[in-house]
């Protein structure tokens, strides 16, 4: 195992690469490197061995196995103290994880069993030790075949050791403003990378297929037309070569009926059937490559915004100390200066062929890449983690001297005949419900737009009401309410204003 270590402040980045326009990222869901890509096969990929093993509550120690369910896990804890817990308990030690370990100490990763048992029962058909199953190269073809077929990057961590909506902060943003919650935003992240490339007339869209964060980047909301998109007019911009410069890819995060058919979300979640978003990939690398303008022009990065509980055997390493507006609060203290656990990140273009980059990568190596490729500038205006990012527009990645032009033959996964309905909102869709009436009572009710009032079974609901409360609400149901809010939001447009709630 490579021993991973804390990148440093590079004096350049070097020179942009003249033949890369488009930047586009798709982020999905809470998935970690050896969950996905650990027993893939790939020469040079880091996955565990017989040697990385938890320990479950009866002493009993568990290994890692290419056995992991479809679709239906039961979603593992992946707030901070969990994450805390996952990387620094063993057996026998249930004491509350003091988050100076974070600082103090190197992560042993033996506590994910400890932590799922937290959510799941010894006597259930899913034991704790659920948490330690992979998947086979055969279960993700997509994802597997990109990532031999391309680059597959070994030191991605994620920003924070944190759930979801703080480490996409990271990725839009390049700081969570101190968060390390999944508590509804306040409408202050400014400035973000789309802002940023504006000002040097660079352009970006956030694609997404329903809900996004950014929705609650107020900012940003104001100019709806300029930084937002829908999946299906990124897939006509590739057909028309019309995309911008940046493009962010948001996967449908919650079930919804679309002309009398049920969708299931394509987000990865991992309640969610994993064929979905593989068909998501897919189609994805479909479009941009379908249009030979577009691939001879374009990176794609699949990556994910955290490992979501799911093990992983190498410790993240230290990261740099961003600007001071990071440092949390002291319940819990945490002074942002230790990755998240390793997700999957696989970077395809016409001008790679398989490598496997050891570099250290986390979520601001995104935005740093974007500024780096479209405006050369590296300074500190995303924040000193996103100044000294290592970027990947790099000649390990970028090899080739001419465009590949050979066909890449991929098999999507089989789909569930008839997808299940889920019958529980996750965490993640409750965190969106609380954006959505965030957004409603705050912007939309002041207009006369208020959505809530018209739904009986939403209108009690506080966004600052226990998760609880909202598990047992229908996603479908849940879904179309917070289409509405969008709806609503989006029709006001440069009107739209934020009334703080007292």
């Amino acid at each position: 195992m490579v021993t991973p270590q804390g990148p440093s402040c590079p004096d350049t980045q070097g020179t942009p690469d003249p033949r890369i326009k488009h930047l586009i990222v798709l982020m999905l869901e809470n998935r970690s490197f050896d969950h996905m890509l650990g027993y893939s096969g790939i020469p040079g990929v880091d996955g565990p061995d017989a040697t990385d093993t938890n320990l479950d509550k009866h002493g009993k120690a568990w290994s890692t196995s290419p056995e992991a369910a479809q679709s239906g896990l039961t979603d593992p804890g992946h707030d901070f103290d969990d994450v805390c817990k996952q990387l620094y308990r063993t057996y026998g030690d249930d004491r509350k994880c003091p988050p100076e370990e974070m600082t103090n100490k190197t992560p042993n990763m033996q506590g994910f069993i400890w932590s799922y048992s937290d959510y799941v029962s010894s006597s259930a058909d899913e034991g704790p030790q659920e948490i330690m199953k992979c998947f086979s190269a055969g279960d993700l073809p997509v994802l597997t075949t990109l990532a031999s077929e391309y680059a597959v990057c070994n030191r991605w961590f994620s920003s924070i050791p944190g759930p979801t909506l703080p480490n996409r902060l990271f990725a839009h943003a390049g700081t969570s403003k101190g968060r390390l919650d999944l508590s509804a935003e306040e409408f202050n992240t400014t400035p973000t990378i789309y802002e940023v490339l504006d000002d040097d007339d660079v352009a970006s869209t956030i694609y997404a297929d329903g809900w996004t964060a950014a929705a609650t980047f107020w900012e940003l909301m104001k100019h709806q037309d300029q930084f937002f998109g829908t999946l299906d007019d990124f897939y006509q911009d590739c057909y028309d070569d019309n995309l911008p410069s940046y493009c962010f890819l948001e996967p449908r995060y919650s079930p919804g009926m679309v002309n009398g058919t049920f969708r299931p979300q394509n987000d990865q979640h991992p309640d969610s059937d994993i064929a979905e978003g593989e068909h998501l990939i897919f189609s994805v690398y479909q479009a941009i490559r379908s249009n030979r303008s577009v691939w001879n022009s374009s990176m794609l990065v699949i990556v994910y915004d955290e490992h979501g509980g799911l093990y992983d055997h190498v410790p993240p390493p230290s990261a740099l100390t961003p600007r001071p507006e990071d440092v949390a609060t002291d319940t819990p203290k945490f002074n942002f200066d230790r990755y998240g656990v390793r997700v999957p990140a696989v970077i395809v273009s016409a001008y790679t062929c398989h490598k496997v980059c050891n570099d250290v990568f986390d979520h601001t190596s995104l935005i740093a890449t974007a500024r780096h490729l479209f405006t050369g500038h590296t300074d500190d205006r995303l924040g000193l983690r996103a100044k000294c990012a290592k970027t990947f527009d790099t000649p390990l990645i970028l090899h080739l001297d001419k465009p590949r032009t050979d066909h890449v033959h991929i098999s999507p996964p089989k789909r569930q005949v008839q997808p299940a309905r889920p019958y529980c909102l996750n965490h993640l869709q409750i965190s969106h419900l609380k954006q959505a009436i965030l957004l409603d009572e705050t912007a939309l009710k002041p207009k006369g737009l208020y959505v809530r009032g018209q739904l009986p079974k939403f209108s009690g609901l506080k966004q600052d009401d226990d998760d609880s409360k909202y598990c047992k609400l229908d996603p479908v149901e849940t879904e179309r309410y917070i289409q509405n809010v969008l709806t609503n939001a989006r029709a006001l447009g440069p009107n739209l204003k934020i009334t703080k709630l007292e």
